[in-house]
């Protein structure tokens, strides 16, 4: 019972916890990271085109935050924040897009709420289970964690079924996380879309204009 009750708490609630409280929770969260990272870059051109990117990749939000995070990350409630290198740095929109198709299907296999349930213990499973909310400390502790936790990996050929799915190369990502090609030779060699040209990812004008979302 010590060992099964507390798995079987978290899985309750997270079968039951409705979307709308996901959300919230995954913007309270978004709050505490933006007091390390500075608050997330905006801007009435970039929106939309943020909205766009979203659509393409299949989540819910994007943030792009100034610094703070290594890359990447899920938060609940389908948020997935960007570090603004990851648009600023490269040529290639597929970059970033990669580093979010692989946000999502890291959060298919393990739900971002589940992962802060673990980190916070049973007690705050049983709390939003009862009452519909999580404690500060529990929300600043978890915050003050996912920005620099090691995140899972996500099996390649995992990537490479999402990558053509969402008809996106996994070749320019692959270069992004490891410019020498060796640990990501599965995404290169079995790259999806080699040898075909599909829709951008973002057409040139929208990149520009994203590219400056941070005023960069």
């Amino acid at each position: 019972l010590v060992f099964w009750l507390p798995g079987a708490v978290r899985q309750h609630t997270l079968s039951v916890v409705p979307a709308i409280k996901r959300q919230e929770i995954g913007e309270a969260l978004l709050t505490r990271v933006e007091r390390v990272s500075g608050r997330a870059c905006r801007s009435a051109e970039a929106a939309p085109v943020l909205a766009k990117l979203a659509r393409r990749t299949g989540v819910r939000r994007l943030v792009v935050l100034p610094g703070g995070v290594r890359d990447s990350l899920h938060l609940p409630g389908g948020i997935v924040v960007l570090n603004r290198a990851l648009i600023e740095d490269y040529e290639d929109p597929a970059v970033v897009a990669g580093y979010i198709l692989a946000e999502g299907l890291r959060a298919r296999r393990d739900d971002p709420l589940g992962v802060l349930l673990r980190h916070a213990g049973t007690l705050a499973a049983f709390r939003l289970l009862t009452t519909g909310g999580l404690t500060k400390a529990n929300l600043d502790s978890y915050a003050e964690r996912v920005v620099v936790a090691e995140k899972p990996e996500v099996p390649p050929e995992t990537l490479l079924a999402g990558f053509a799915a969402a008809t996106v190369p996994s070749t320019p990502y692959a270069y992004a996380r490891d410019i020498t090609g060796e640990s990501v030779l599965a995404l290169i060699e079995a790259d999806p879309m080699a040898g075909q040209t599909p829709a951008p990812v973002l057409r040139d004008r929208d990149w520009v204009v994203l590219q400056a979302i941070c005023g960069g």
